[in-house]
């Protein structure tokens, strides 16, 4: 178990890292999505187990169907799209305007043709990195010691 900004998680793993985005998921139906973002060395939340969150980086809302959309405060620019389900979608925004889905559930991560298993987070590495330039990403990634921190 980890506590972040009084927030507590536990059972969770590191599925995706994203523009130093940390998508931490904790097992349920649906499972809960929590997004943080290291600005400065300090965890910045944009979602908080499924939920919206208010922050100085960027607009976070949430529609009737629980689809969380995350935006560019300055630009409106599509950061990444959240649908919990017990296979959680992302769509991620790409450089060019285009987009990339992810599909997450308790047994693996899809990603463009990559299938990757999912694991808890261990030894200090996240699983996929998503590079919004090309949308694909490297497995096993070590976090920054900051992030790792907050996590242990």
């Amino acid at each position: 178990m980890a506590k972040i900004g009084g927030y507590e998680f536990a059972d969770f793993s590191v599925p995706l890292v994203f523009e130093e985005r940390y998508f931490i998921m904790e097992p349920g139906n649906p499972p809960l999505m929590t997004v943080m973002l290291n600005v400065k060395g300090e965890p910045v939340f944009e979602i908080l187990k499924n939920r919206p969150i208010e922050n100085d980086t960027s607009n976070t809302t949430s529609n009737a169907l629980g689809v969380l959309t995350v935006s560019d405060k300055t630009s409106g620019k599509l950061f990444y799209k959240i649908r919990p389900d017990t296979e959680t979608s992302i769509t991620f925004g790409k450089l060019d305007g285009g987009e990339c889905c992810a599909v997450i559930s308790d047994e693996e991560i899809r990603l463009g043709g990559m299938v990757v298993k999912n694991k808890l987070f261990q030894n200090s590495l996240a699983g996929v990195v998503v590079d919004p330039e090309i949308g694909m990403g490297m497995i096993d990634v070590p976090l920054p010691q900051v992030v790792e921190q907050w996590l242990s």
